[in-house]
């Protein structure tokens, strides 16, 4: 289904034109009937038995009604600007042709109406000007039809260019990620909550569990009317009418959002929206930090605050990046479209697209850490997946640009691209930007190396260091961790991660409370001093005696005493061979054999039971578990 928006002055005809072409009058309202004019959507179709139907979306064209207007351009495929022949080219045609303009419409033509009222010289000079009003746009080189609602002619010709533009022109594309922006709402008795829009992203069929932005309800879609028909399936481009079951009717209205994922938290936890805006020429004030606006998407409306990245504003005619705070949540994907109003007096000021969803709206100290917003401008796919890569360690495959409008095998090829050039690695099947992480894990090198220069006694570094020194947090410092140890610049000692290659040494203080502790574990190498007399002696000692451990020097027994590794070595020597001479072990076979007391048998043994080198027996020790490790 091909579905086609109107556009243009109020009294130029939009509403008269769509009923000669489809037999239907779109002015649906009571008070449209009255006052001659169209306030709200109309729909009415043509073609609906055909192979390739048309759906018109009829909007209103009086200044006071462009949000209704922003609704109902904003899932169309392709726009019919009306310009009566006169009035000629007037303010709203001006304010419609530069909104379908930056919500990306690509499709379009132009209908002069009411050639029964003005001279064929004069719809000459008329054309003329209209092709300069819109040079360099997507109307550019689009046909120009002459027509008369009231008298019917030249409509034949019209309606044969959209019967034939029906089959082909490309309609709003299947990404796999279905919506339907609800422009009406309404109960009907005995059959519960009905909902319309335009279908886009994707399908929904009968029987779907279906989710409503923004209360985050779920419920089941009981029938679905498409193309004035009912059916099991509504594609993308349709207009649609949905019964829905489960949901509070409350939460039904007129700017809400069906959608077919039923998880919400990505939208609530970054609310604030990263734009790239065009103002426009005759736009009416700048845009300037804390500056409220209107923003609409779809039939979403919502007032905020912005930040402007990098400038202190943006002057009509130019453009820019930026940070939109809503008073709300919105619902939107990467690429979206939007319209920017003055809140009050409502007026057009620009529009753009959605480049990105942020978690809090940055300061402006912060702007170099948004550079990449600035390579999103292009629109390539390319860039969206490097930039996003490039926000974080690795992401997983299935993951990324789910919030982003482009299909999920689109993303897959595009990534398979990038893979073959070498510009993507992949690891653990997850997807990282191949410059981004190794400019990352030469910071983290960096860094440190200047830690452990200056603490040359230590192990190594925890993870919590590695996640200072790289700058990530959670799951992302796990991921670079992993990367870097099969990369070969890291490796794990126990609790601890070391750069590939260093050694560990002492130095002043340090080291001669590493020898002194070092020479009275030489001097009672089985009846060492107690670590808690030893830790007493300072910091350095402290320092000395993680540095015997984590080195090997030494071996820690339980809480209480840390043997020379030679010694200790020699004890578990014994153990094994008494155990496997005779199988039992008594306290005393240890007292005899390295002249010790229960003080230093007792723990040693507790130690071996820990290790399940030895168990316990009543009063003897048999092999453990691990006996034979």
């Amino acid at each position: 289904m091909l579905v086609i928006g109107t556009a243009g002055h109020i009294d130029h005809g939009k509403s008269a034109i769509v009923k000669q072409l489809t037999g239907s009058d779109p002015d649906r309202l009571p008070e449209e009937k009255l006052r001659g004019m169209t306030i709200d959507l109309g729909f009415a179709f043509r073609g609906s038995d055909s192979e390739h139907p048309v759906a018109f979306v009829d909007v209103p064209g009086h200044e006071r009604f462009v949000r209704n207007m922003i609704a109902g351009v904003g899932g169309i495929d392709m726009v019919m600007l009306v310009i009566a022949a006169d009035d000629g080219w007037m303010p709203q045609s001006q304010e419609h042709f530069q909104i379908v303009r930056l919500l990306g419409i690509e499709h379009g033509l132009i209908v002069i109406n009411k050639i029964d009222l003005a001279e064929k010289e004069w719809l000459d000079l008329l054309e003329e000007e209209i092709r300069e009003k819109v040079a360099g746009s997507f109307l550019d080189d689009t046909p120009v039809f002459r027509v008369s609602a009231q008298t019917g002619e030249g409509l034949d010709k019209l309606g044969d260019f959209l019967d034939r533009a029906a089959g082909e022109v490309a309609v709003r594309r299947d990404i796999g990620k279905a919506r339907l922006y609800i422009d009406r709402s309404f109960v009907l008795t005995g059959i519960g909550g009905v909902v319309t829009g335009t279908m886009r992203g994707g399908s929904i069929s009968v029987g779907q569990t279906v989710a409503v932005w923004p209360s985050g309800e779920t419920g089941k879609v009981r029938s679905l009317r498409a193309n004035n028909r009912e059916v099991t399936t509504a594609d993308p481009g349709f207009r649609t009418a949905l019964t829905l079951s489960g949901i509070d009717k409350e939460h039904l209205r007129r700017g809400g959002v069906i959608v077919d994922r039923l998880d919400f938290d990505h939208w609530r936890n970054h609310p604030i929206l990263a734009l790239s805006v065009e103002l426009l020429p005759e736009a009416k004030v700048p845009l300037a930090d804390r500056r409220r606006l209107l923003f609409i998407t779809g039939t979403t409306e919502v007032e905020g605050d912005i930040r402007v990245l990098g400038s202190r504003q943006i002057n009509a005619g130019e453009s820019g990046i930026v940070f939109f705070r809503p008073d709300e949540p919105v619902y939107s994907l990467l690429g979206d479209h939007f319209i920017f109003r003055l809140p009050t007096p409502m007026v057009t000021l620009g529009g753009g697209r959605v480049l990105d969803h942020i978690d809090r709206l940055p300061f402006r100290r912060e702007a170099e850490h948004f550079e990449y917003l600035k390579q999103r401008l292009s629109g390539e796919l390319d860039a969206l997946i490097l930039t996003e890569l490039g926000k974080t360690v690795m992401i997983n495959s299935g993951a990324l640009l789910e919030h982003a409008s482009h299909a999920r095998s689109a993303i897959a090829s595009a990534v398979t691209g990038l893979l073959k050039t070498g510009t993507v690695g992949e690891f653990n099947s997850n997807l990282y930007c191949v410059r981004h992480l190794e400019q990352l894990a030469d910071i983290f090198e960096a860094k440190a190396n200047e830690f452990l220069k200056k603490h040359p006694h230590l192990k190594g570094l925890t993870r919590d260091q590695v996640s200072e020194f790289s700058s990530t947090r959670g799951g992302q410092a796990d991921d670079l961790i992993s990367w870097l140890i099969h990369t070969g610049r890291l490796v794990r000692l126990g609790d601890r991660f070391n750069l590939v290659g260093r050694g560990m040494s002492l130095k002043g203080s340090i080291k001669t409370a590493h020898d002194q502790i070092i020479a009275a574990m030489k001097e009672n190498p089985f009846t060492p001093p107690r670590l808690q007399v030893l830790a007493k002696e300072g910091k350095d000692h402290r320092q000395a005696i993680k540095f015997i451990i984590d080195s090997g020097e030494g071996y820690k027994c339980g809480s209480e005493f840390l043997f020379l590794t030679e010694a200790w070595e020699q004890i578990i020597a014994y153990i094994k061979e008494v155990l496997k001479t005779t199988g039992k072990l008594k306290v005393g076979d240890l007292k005899e054999r390295f002249g010790i007391s229960r003080k230093f048998a007792i723990p040693i043994l507790e130690e071996t039971d820990r290790l399940k080198l030895t168990e316990r027996d009543g009063d003897v020790r048999i092999k453990g578990a691990k006996f034979g490790d």
